[in-house]
C-alpha cells in the first residue's frame, strides 16, 4: 500500500523542505543602507555571514528525513497519523525560526522587508500534512470497515 495517495503529499512536504535549503527567504533593507538576507545558510549582510544558520538547516533537514520516514511506516497507520500531525508542527515550526532570526537578531531598524517565494512553502507543506492526515484516517476507516465485515 506504498502507492496511497497520503505519500506524495509527504514525498512533497519533503521535497519543499530540502528546496527551503537552497533559496533566500527574504530581504531586510535596514537604515545604514545594508541589505540583511535570511535564508538556511544564515543571516547574511551584503553576502558576508553575520549569524551562521546550522539551526535552521539541520531543522530543514530533519523535517525533510521525518516526512520521507512516514512513508514507509505504511503498515502503521495510526502511528502514520499521529506522525503526520508532528508533520504539521514542524512545517509551521519553521515560519517559529525565521521570526526568531527576524526579530531577535537584528537589532538595526529596518525599513522594508523583502519576502521571497519559499516563504510560501511551508504553508503549502502545512495543507499537504493536513490532506496526508485526512488520507490516512479514511485508509484506517477503510480498513476496519472491512475487518467488520469478515
Amino acid at each position: 500500500m506504498i502507492q496511497r495517495q497520503q505519500t506524495i503529499w509527504w514525498f512533497l512536504i519533503g521535497v519543499f523542505a530540502v528546496l527551503m535549503l537552497f533559496f533566500d527567504w527574504m530581504t531586510l533593507f535596514v537604515t545604514d543602507g545594508n541589505n540583511y538576507t535570511i535564508s538556511s545558510s544564515g543571516i547574511l549582510k551584503d553576502g558576508a555571514t553575520v549569524i551562521d544558520g546550522t539551526m535552521l538547516t539541520v531543522y530543514l533537514i530533519v523535517e525533510a528525513v521525518f516526512n520521507f520516514a512516514i512513508i514507509f511506516l505504511y503498515k502503521k497507520r495510526i502511528l502514520q497519523s499521529r506522525l503526520t500531525i508532528i508533520s504539521i508542527v514542524l512545517s509551521l515550526g519553521t515560519y517559529g525560526l525565521v521570526a526568531l532570526y527576524r526579530y531577535m537578531f537584528i537589532s538595526e531598524a529596518v525599513t522594508d522587508t523583502n519576502f521571497n517565494w519559499p516563504l510560501v512553502l511551508p504553508l503549502i507543506s502545512t495543507i499537504l500534512g493536513i490532506m496526508a492526515y485526512r488520507h490516512v484516517l479514511m485508509d484506517e476507516a477503510k480498513v476496519r470497515s472491512l475487518d467488520r465485515l469478515r
